[in-house]
Parts: structure tokens; C-alpha cells; sequence
């Protein structure tokens, strides 16, 4: 029997399951993604309490070949107010997390990257800039780390003025002169996480794309076409 008590988690979804009782996806400091089930929640209506966007304490049990049931959950703190674009967004990073990790996966640093994503949201921080820095992160946490500092091979400093071609396994190679590309400024721009300008971020999100691509083996995750709204509202915002 695993138990669990008192796990900082968010929230990513949740689903009904029979007649009283849902299923939560939860994103947890120390566990990862993991799914419960929480018996009777919608019959003595806590499922108000179970709701996206609000930092809790969770706690929960099961045997290990089947779903741990929750046992308790706590607010640990205020909720994150998210409307418009920035809700949008945030509903985004939870269809990546869900999509592309597995349950009870050891990626201790995700809660830590998507709580100051969710921050950056509910402080103003343009949708667009958030999103991008957001998938280049859980890149890293997915083990498909980018170099976005050093040309792949002779481990030469990105040049900002230069071109680049990149390549998602190796990463940035130099194109002669002439010969357009990825602009310099545009890797630094995103390793350093100053997407400041509409053209950072288009090219930024170009790239991210294509590497989420080869690594979902010719599947992107499905969830990127409405990111052109939110490029119209950096650039309405300011990004």
C-alpha cells in the first residue's frame, strides 16, 4: 500500500467517473503527473473544490497496479485569476503536460517550471511569450535538451547576425553567407528567454514546433494552431 500525504499539486483535469465520484490528473512537487480517484466528490459537491489554477495539498493511497484514491485536499494558497488569452494559455500548458508525459514519471523540476508559468500568466506576462518558454522547458524536462548557445560540432558561441540551420538532434549549425536561416539573435533570444519582439517569437515558435514534431515522430502535439491568435495579441500587448 503507497501512501502519500500533504504533496503540493496542481490540478491539470478532471473527468466523472461513475455515478458520484471523478478522476483528477494531478501535477505534483514530488510524484510527477499522477491520476486519482476522488470517490463522492460530485454527490457531497467538493467538485468546486478540485479546480484548476489553485495551489493544493493533496494526499492520497492505492496498491501499486491500480488508481491511488485521494484522501484529502487542501488549499495551500490563493487561486491564480487567468482570463481571456491568459486562461487560454493556461489550459495549453495542462494538454502539453498531459499529452506528452506519463504518470508517476520522475520530472521533479516540471512543478517548479509550471508554477512560474502559471505566475507569469496571472502577472501579465504576454500568452505567447509564456506559452513558447513553457514548451521550451518541458522540452529540457523531456530529456530533448536544445542548444541554443553553441554551434552543434565546433562548439563555437551563436553569432547573432549569423544564420543557422537547426537540427533537433544535434542542434544549430552555421549556413554560409547568404544562405538565410534561423537568425543568431533568435537562438539567443529564446535560451535566454527574451522573446521582446514579434519576430523572436514567430521564429521561436517556428522552431519549437518543428523539434516537438520530429520528436513526436512526425506528430506535433495538436494543440499549436490557436497560438496565432496569440501572436496577434503579443503583438496587440506588446510581447
Amino acid at each position: 500500500m503507497i501512501r502519500v500525504w500533504d504533496e503540493p499539486a496542481w490540478v491539470l483535469h478532471t473527468w466523472d467517473y461513475g455515478e458520484t465520484s471523478q478522476i483528477v490528473e494531478l501535477l505534483t512537487g514530488r510524484e510527477g503527473r499522477i491520476g486519482v480517484l476522488a470517490r463522492g466528490t460530485r454527490r457531497s459537491r467538493r467538485t468546486s473544490r478540485l479546480e484548476p489554477f489553485t495551489p493544493w495539498s493533496v494526499s492520497w493511497s492505492g496498491g501499486e497496479n491500480r488508481l491511488p484514491t485521494l484522501r484529502g485536499a487542501e488549499r495551500a494558497g490563493p487561486p491564480v485569476h487567468l482570463k481571456g488569452d491568459a486562461l487560454w494559455a493556461g489550459f495549453h500548458l495542462h494538454e502539453l503536460i498531459l499529452r506528452l508525459t506519463e504518470r508517476f514519471e520522475p520530472l521533479i523540476s516540471l512543478y517548479a517550471r509550471y508554477t512560474g508559468a502559471l505566475d507569469a500568466l496571472g502577472e501579465g506576462v504576454p500568452p505567447a511569450q509564456v506559452v513558447c518558454l513553457f514548451e521550451r522547458d518541458l522540452l529540457v524536462e523531456l530529456g530533448y535538451g536544445l542548444n541554443l548557445l553553441e554551434e552543434a560540432g565546433s562548439r563555437e558561441p551563436i553569432h547573432p547576425a549569423a544564420h543557422y540551420a537547426f537540427d533537433p538532434c544535434s542542434g544549430a549549425r552555421r549556413l554560409p553567407a547568404g544562405v538565410s536561416g534561423i537568425e543568431g539573435r533568435v537562438l539567443l533570444d529564446l535560451a535566454h528567454g527574451t522573446l521582446s519582439n514579434e519576430v523572436s517569437l514567430k521564429a521561436s515558435r517556428s522552431l519549437l514546433e518543428g523539434v516537438y514534431t520530429f520528436h513526436g515522430k512526425g506528430q506535433s502535439p495538436g494543440v499549436r494552431p490557436w497560438m496565432e491568435s496569440l501572436l496577434v495579441f503579443a503583438k496587440r500587448h506588446g510581447a
